[in-house]
């Protein structure tokens, strides 16, 4: 068979479809006679000689008692070569009385053959998919669009002038990697008849990239509907990171922008475009040590005070509000400020003052993260 089916997973699917069909034991052989895959696991890697003959002939061959006594790895029933394009290129077999088996081997042949189709097809579609990927990765790597990208955006009728944005999308709960079906069914669900180009990136990242027919408030709503129906089709909850609009020749600009974008986002803001980023352009800038050595110097003494974390939590997300954060915890607004003291003691840091204030709370969000 051909080498994208040279494997042990791919003939035990076509075993599997014919058993759907028939409650016998069945052989899988490949062009050689050898069987590859089989229901019945002691006749692995045998050599059927009827299966070959049959091959040799492209004829059904019902292997009779006669011929189990004269053919090497042959049992009593009927074998059927699997022919694509005029060529066979593996055998079918099934055991049984030839007289019990005979009504069932036209279907089962042809069940066979369009199986191995479809999956050539499905192969060389993957086949696609991927040198469409490598070319991509070669466009978003390159500083300037080269005349050999040019001339390979031909072979795909790719106008590469139209692109200026970059998406990267990303599975957070789980690596899972798209198949071209996948692809083809959110291509379908974005946007059936468009341009937009869908490409993966990695075991858990998808890239989109879009031409210049979207403004950021279309583009937002569109991209709210479209994780949406990622949930209901694919049953996965996607982030997206959204680069700004750039030219084509510097569609690696948007990329990186969206990839920033994309590790900001999260499953309370799913959707982050770029230039929303201020804090965050900070935070992935720094390295983790350097982000550490902050930690030990300003908020260290606060990662054994469970309680004090909890109130210097709230009491940013309420805006420093003194009262909001007391009724939050459901404490005496005396309480609070006895333990506002306390991480001012044990930091070394007033809140009172503008420049501590802001060091106290890099260093919150640094040890958060």
């Amino acid at each position: 068979m051909s080498e994208l089916f040279h494997t042990g997973r791919f003939y035990s699917r076509v075993v599997q479809e014919v058993q759907r069909l028939i409650n016998e034991d069945v052989i899988l052989t490949d062009q050689d006679g050898i069987i590859v895959a089989s229901s019945d696991p002691s006749r692995m890697n045998d050599f059927h000689e009827g299966a070959l003959l049959a091959m040799q002939t492209k004829q059904n061959m019902f292997m009779t008692e006669e011929l189990t006594s004269t053919l090497k790895g042959v049992r009593k029933g009927v074998v059927l070569p699997i022919i694509i394009e005029e060529k066979p290129i593996g055998c079918i077999g099934i055991t049984g009385e030839p007289k019990v088996v005979q009504p069932f081997a036209m279907l089962v042949q042809k069940v066979a053959e369009l199986f191995v189709q479809d999956s050539i097809i499905q192969a060389n579609e993957e086949r696609q998919a991927r040198e469409l990927e490598f070319f991509v990765f070669d466009w978003i790597n390159s500083k300037e669009v080269t005349k050999s990208l040019l001339e390979r955006s031909r072979f795909f009728s790719i106008h590469m002038s139209k692109y200026e944005r970059v998406l990267v999308l990303k599975n957070n709960l789980s690596t899972l990697q798209f198949s071209y079906k996948d692809i083809n069914l959110l291509h379908k669900v974005w946007d059936q008849d468009g341009d937009t180009l869908f490409i993966r990136w990695g075991q858990d990242k998808l890239l989109m990239l879009l031409t210049d027919k979207f403004n950021q408030n279309i583009l937002q709503q569109k991209l709210v509907n479209f994780i949406r129906d990622m949930e209901k089709t694919l049953k996965i909850e996607m982030v997206v990171g959204v680069g700004q609009v750039t030219s084509y020749e510097q569609l690696y600009l948007s990329f990186e922008q969206a990839d920033r974008a994309c590790e900001a986002a999260s499953n309370e803001k799913p959707i982050v475009f770029e230039e929303e980023l201020r804090f965050d352009i900070l935070q992935q800038a720094l390295d983790d040590v350097t982000k550490n050595n902050f930690i030990k110097r300003t908020i260290e003494p606060l990662k054994s005070e469970v309680i004090l974390l909890q109130t210097l939590t709230s009491w940013f997300r309420n805006d420093m509000s003194n009262q909001v954060t007391a009724k939050e915890l459901h404490i005496h607004k005396n309480t609070l400020l006895y333990r506002l003291k306390r991480i001012e003691e044990l930091t070394g840091l007033k809140t009172s003052k503008i420049h501590h204030l802001v060091i106290l709370y890099i260093g919150y969000r640094f040890l958060s993260e």
